[in-house]
């Protein structure tokens, strides 16, 4: 009788999990109205904007200064620091040029 089951159970396979909720990167609902009352009084986002003024050669330069400032983070990542741990140990010149060959 236990034959019975056994052989059902090497036969099951499992579904795929369906994904539930909102793809990742995809906006909600207030975030998506918020970008499209930004951009349709004139079109243009804030970086767009921001970048009209650093590359227009008729502005101030110390306002294309400030809007290229601004601008930046949103479009170059920082740099972020990385911290390099490395054993020092003495090694002479004579062993170092032995590990050479």
């Amino acid at each position: 009788m236990s034959d019975q089951w056994d052989d059902d159970y090497d036969s099951f396979e499992e579904e795929p999990k369906k994904k539930r909720g909102r793809p990742k990167g995809s906006f909600n609902k207030a975030s998506q109205a918020q970008i499209d009352r930004v951009c349709a009084d004139g079109g243009l986002s804030p970086l767009e904007y921001l970048a009209s003024i650093y590359q227009n050669d008729a502005e101030d330069i110390r306002y294309r200064i400030d809007a290229a400032k601004a601008a930046a983070p949103y479009v170059h990542a920082r740099l972020s620091s990385t911290e390099i741990k490395a054993a020092l140990t003495e090694v002479t010149q004579e062993e170092w040029l032995e590990s050479l060959s």
